[in-house]
């Protein structure tokens, strides 16, 4: 079952720019990971410096494995250093469905 994962981020006054490139380069590094479905960045309308990413994955085992890559890792590092707080991370699942499957 598809799993949805929300990482929010609160960016450094000026940087959003160089955040937004980056987001859209790890946008394009995921297409080619298994069991990634899709994804978008939006903007908080009233607070500019929140960015948010929710992306879809087929299923928890293919974020857990995507989230702990060394390309993701990296990818994190550079956007890292233009954040003014750690980044929040929610995942969150369709329904029962890995509770009862037992994942």
């Amino acid at each position: 079952m598809a799993v949805k994962v929300v990482i929010e981020r609160r960016v450094l006054p000026g940087r959003e720019r160089n955040v937004l490139e980056l987001l859209r380069q790890l946008r394009i590094r995921c297409l080619d990971e298994p069991g990634y479905i899709s994804g978008e960045t939006l903007r908080d309308s009233e607070d500019p410096h929140n960015i948010v990413v929710i992306s879809t994955w087929f299923g928890l085992g293919d974020w857990k494995r995507w989230s702990q890559s060394p390309d993701r890792r990296e990818f994190e590092s550079r956007i890292r250093q233009h954040l003014a707080a750690p980044e929040r991370v929610r995942v969150l699942l369709e329904g029962l469905s890995e509770q009862l499957s037992g994942a």
